[in-house]
């Protein structure tokens, strides 16, 4: 009886090891499958070596609030997720991605639960996190700050519910549950959120709390920092941190381009050290408890530079560029010029404007006031900057206007008279190799004063490359240039009345152009050549902090080419029509044809459902947040036409369905459609936007509704 009970438990535990073998290892169990076999398999899962692992969040979009919309995230994300991808040692089964609408505090935190579930002491796992960032001004338990404040980053509900954030104490605790023998945070934290914003400001216990970035990068980078870790912070101080200011350069890094002792290894220290100098509006900030260097990525150097070694085309192309057409001037810009004392009228103010076209061409136009201080300047539909200067007046400057076709904009300045220039910046412009004076150098000077006073002066130096310029007490800014030579440039020099201060200069001549860079352009629908496109490369030396510019147009035949240095180069394509984005580095080879074909999708419409969100709603008025969308009563549908930076767009025509059926049909703003049919369960919202040129879009979501 006993030896029955025994077999039987051995019977039992047999069955139970296959039956956990099969589900973790999934194998198939065969006449000549032994127990031995199965215990074997189970060994091979408790050592399998090193594996990498990767938690990829980028939120990007958040509810209710479009204007905080950074979509470089998403794209920056995406290239990251594929650039680990190629890399051979991470695999689409260890990286997980959460973005948009699916970065929210708790699909977040499931991450970072995933991400301890996976990886082992034998593993390195990478965080990377793209978000915008604040202090707030208090301090969550553990209470472990001095100053009495928290710091967080902000996940897709966060604007409109201040609560829903991930903060520094948080993302630690799950840090420190990780087992893996490396680990790197990377976090790029979009503080004022884009180009030319004020700091970004959250709302907490009602109030407003301006961000300090120097505090958060401090804190938020000290907390976060342990052993065995490394945190790369986007940056520091009380600066902004840009869209497309960092990622870029991780991402470039980890291509390859960081590994400067050329080993075939990336570490985190190497990224930093790449990213830092090329960060050009912020400084990252690193924190590193890893003893030695973290590798992040093993290469194949002969793919780092793949991008140039494109397949040449081996044809002749007749190098024809046709004329390039520009946007009619068929708007205004009026106003006054007036003394800022007297109220006078201002003669011949120099009116300066400046912007991009709806082309996205940058445009620039300039007139002089007359006997009445009035001025009219023609312009196309454009975003600009107006700018009015003249001789014995601080010079103004316009915000950012926005002029739509056809229209007059009125424009008045007020200007302030000059401070007495009673004292003098002086010098020698000499040539950096030679030693040589340079005659001619243009002297550009920027006087900073209260009030957001300004004016510029400038100068030639003679042909001992000596120049002198009076200059009022206060801050200022010179710039040197010279034909055939970089720019240069000194900041923050501060004057006192009747001081003398010498400023020499050595400019560097730019390197021969031995390169040549070429290739087509080619619309990625049709595969037709895409005409007149413009192409602009920058060519970067870090370690002299210099670089320049040049650009080029495609023929007929989509075909462009352009002779630039060796060496570290970046391009852009601007076009109205199609949507690009390539932030990262290409090497332009010397002596070589470097051939770089690119193909472009065509930007047309795109709609997006803005309500309802996912969350519970009554009466149209949203409760709280929920993981499904669930309706209570009637509610408003609004949709949205994706625009860009400036603001969303419009559409010829949006239609509205409810499960097939359409219920409405809408040509102008607002895209509202009002619900009130009484249903009870599951139904399919589903929005049509259409464009002017026949081109449409769509976007749908399922709901649950109750009366």
């Amino acid at each position: 009886m006993v030896a029955g009970i025994l077999k039987d438990i051995k019977i039992i535990g047999i069955i139970c090891i296959f039956i956990t073998a099969t589900c973790i290892i999934n194998v198939v169990a065969t006449p000549n499958t032994t127990l031995t076999n199965i215990v074997q398999d189970i060994e091979k899962l408790g050592n399998r070596g090193t594996e990498y692992w990767a938690l990829l969040v980028a939120v990007g979009v958040y509810a209710d609030n479009p204007s905080q919309d950074r979509p470089l995230m998403l794209e920056e994300v995406d290239d990251l997720y594929e650039t680990l991808i190629q890399s051979g040692i991470w695999t689409e089964d260890h990286i997980k991605v959460i973005k948009g609408k699916d970065a929210t505090c708790s699909n977040i935190v499931a991450g970072f639960e995933w991400l301890d579930d996976q990886e082992d002491q034998d593993d390195f796992s990478i965080v990377f996190i793209t978000t915008h960032g604040s202090p707030i001004d208090f301090d969550i338990p553990p209470f472990d700050e001095e100053d009495k404040k928290d710091e967080v980053l902000i996940s897709y509900w966060g604007f409109e519910y201040p609560s829903l954030f991930i903060y520094d104490d948080q993302i630690n605790r799950h840090l420190n549950n990780l087992e893996s023998q490396g680990v790197c945070l990377i976090v790029d934290s979009c503080f004022a959120g884009g180009f030319n914003d004020p700091p970004y400001l959250i709302k907490t216990h009602n109030n407003l709390n301006q961000m300090s970035s120097e505090k958060f990068i401090k804190e938020f980078g000290g907390e976060l920092s342990g052993q065995n870790r490394v945190v790369l912070m986007a940056s520091r101080e009380d600066e902004l941190s840009y869209s497309g200011g960092f990622a870029p350069y991780v991402i470039d890094g980890l291509k390859g381009h960081a590994d400067t002792n050329k080993d075939d290894i990336v570490t985190a220290e190497e990224v930093f050290v790449y990213c830092e100098p090329r960060c050009s509006r912020q400084h990252p900030t690193i924190f590193d408890g890893y003893p030695g260097e973290l590798p992040l990525m093993y290469l194949n150097r002969q793919d780092i530079n793949s991008e140039n070694e494109l397949q040449i085309v081996k044809e002749n192309i007749r190098n024809y560029y046709p004329n390039i057409s520009f946007s009619p001037e068929n708007s205004f810009i009026k106003g006054f010029v007036k003394d800022a004392n007297t109220d006078d009228p201002i003669s011949n103010a120099t009116i300066f404007v400046r912007g991009r076209d709806d082309e996205w061409d940058f445009f620039e136009n300039y007139t002089s006031t007359d006997q009445f201080g009035f001025f009219s300047i023609n312009v196309p539909a454009c975003r600009c900057w107006v700018s009015v200067y003249t001789d014995g007046y601080c010079s103004d400057q316009s915000g950012f206007q926005e002029i739509n076709e056809s229209e007059t904009y009125w424009l008045n300045f007020t200007l302030y008279p000059r401070p007495p220039e009673n004292s003098i910046i002086c010098g020698y412009i000499y040539d950096d190799e030679t030693g040589d004076p340079i005659d001619g150098a243009n002297i550009s000077l920027l006087w900073l004063g209260d009030e957001y006073q300004f004016y510029f002066n400038d100068t030639n130096s003679e042909y001992d490359g000596f120049y002198l310029l009076n200059v009022a007490a206060g801050e200022i800014e010179l710039e040197v240039e010279a034909v055939g030579y970089f720019r240069d440039e000194l900041h923050e020099i501060f004057i006192s009345d009747y001081e003398t201060i010498w400023a020499n200069f050595s400019l560097l001549s730019p390197p021969q152009e031995k390169s040549v860079i070429c290739g087509y352009i080619t619309d990625k629908i049709s595969g037709d050549p895409i005409n007149n496109i413009e192409i602009r490369f920058e060519w970067v030396d870090i370690v002299a902090d210099i670089s320049y510019q040049n650009e080029t147009r495609t023929n007929s035949s989509g075909f462009y080419s352009l002779n630039i240095a060796s060496g570290e180069v970046y391009h852009d394509i601007r076009n109205s029509n199609y949507d690009y984005y390539y932030p990262y580095r290409i090497n332009a080879i010397e002596n070589e044809t470097n051939w770089m074909n690119v193909t472009l999708e065509e930007d047309t419409i795109e709609v997006e459902i803005v309500k309802p969100l996912r969350a519970l709603y009554i009466s149209n008025n949203r409760l709280i947040p929920f993981f499904r969308t669930r309706i209570i009563g009637s509610i408003d549908i609004e949709a949205s036409i994706r625009g860009d930076f400036w603001g969303p767009s419009s559409a010829e025509r949006v239609e509205f369905y409810v499960n097939g059926y359409l219920k409405e049909t809408l040509t102008s703003e607002p895209y509202i459609f009002t619900w009130s049919d009484i249903k009870l369960g599951k139904q399919k919202i589903k929005v049509i936007a259409y464009d002017y040129e026949g081109n449409s879009d769509f976007d749908e979501i399922e709901v649950y509704k109750f009366l």
